[in-house]
């Protein structure tokens, strides 16, 4: 049987989906972090194998009738990180016909009927990839904050950890985020967090999931917590207009598809309504704002879909969307 095969990689999961190519799902497979920057190329192949055998493995699928496949991988950003993402994948992709691209090309796909516009992730890191409808693209950040990227959940969370401290110190405004992170990390003084980075009581932090908090204090009214979360805001916004002057023209249509957890599912609208108001005059009336609602392995999917077909079938999206594991929940979303 003929199936197409569509993959998101990031930095925390992996997640492949198996498709007819009428677009029923077939199988699933999931799998550990795969983006070879964080957990190595040994690691990031055996992730993505796993993945993407426990997709054809579930639905008891012959690797042969693999008619295509796309790939959106995280970590994929510089040539040389595609260079090193294709030898990771050649290995183990069993497609025909097979495309690699980031995983921000998946999310902007599965908001969009025809990948073009603007994707916009912010959760675990950041990352603006801009496609317009001459094929051009182009890739804003995605490289971490010693690269000019802020407003990821852990960015949220340093700078909150920061400008409570300032403020414990007399070096800056007041804010409940002080209090909040005592009570969150069990401490008597902030100042004690240091000591989980000592080289003989080192523990990892994962600061990403205290992104709540900063929302938290903001609905709360503190001023502190607002502009943290309008600083991302600004950031995000530099981002795309940078795509936009660059790739669009003034007033054209260009969908941007919020992605990530802090645009998708967040606590208040601060970062998006900072990110709205933004936008470059000269490009605001064409520009619509579209959280994305659908998991972004869908969105390679429906790519996978276009290679074997030259443009995936509205029906075939449609199936895919209901036969998808956990459709109830997308419907819901």
């Amino acid at each position: 049987m003929d199936f197409v095969l569509g993959l998101d990689s990031g930095a925390t999961k992996t997640f492949c989906l198996a498709a007819g190519l009428d677009g029923s799902v077939l199988g699933a497979g999931r799998a550990g972090p795969s983006n070879f920057q964080g957990c190595g190329r040994a690691s990031a192949r055996q992730e993505l194998n796993k993945a993407i055998q426990g997709a054809m493995n579930s639905a008891g699928l012959d690797p042969k009738g693999a008619r295509a496949a796309f790939y959106g991988v995280a970590g994929a950003d510089r040539d040389k990180d595609f260079d090193t993402i294709r030898a990771i994948l050649d290995p183990i992709n069993p497609a025909k016909l097979w495309h690699l691209e980031n995983d921000t090309i998946a999310a902007l796909r599965a908001g969009t009927p025809d990948g073009v516009g603007i994707g916009l992730i912010s959760g675990t890191g950041t990352n603006a990839i801009g496609r317009n409808r001459r094929g051009e693209r182009r890739r804003v950040g995605g490289l971490g904050g010693c690269f000019g990227d802020f407003g990821c959940a852990q960015d949220l969370v340093e700078e909150g950890i920061a400008c409570a401290m300032r403020s414990s110190e007399g070096r800056g405004p007041k804010t409940i985020l002080y209090e909040k992170f005592l009570a969150t990390f069990d401490l008597e003084r902030l100042e004690d967090l240091v000591e989980v980075f000592y080289v003989d009581s080192y523990r990892a932090l994962d600061l990403a999931q205290q992104a709540p908090l900063i929302f938290e204090a903001a609905d709360e009214g503190d001023a502190v917590a607002v502009e943290i979360l309008c600083k991302a805001g600004r950031s995000l916004v530099s981002a795309t207009n940078s795509l936009l002057r660059s790739l669009f023209e003034a007033d054209e249509e260009v969908p941007v598809v919020l992605g990530g957890s802090i645009l998708q599912k967040p606590a208040n609208t601060i970062i998006i309504d900072t990110l709205r108001a933004g936008i470059d005059p000269a490009y605001s009336r064409g520009v619509r704002l579209v959280r994305l609602t659908l998991e972004p392995v869908l969105g390679a999917l429906f790519a996978a879909l276009d290679l074997a077909h030259g443009s995936a079938p509205e029906e075939a999206v449609k199936k895919a969307i209901e036969t998808f594991p956990g459709a109830a929940e997308q419907e819901g979303s």
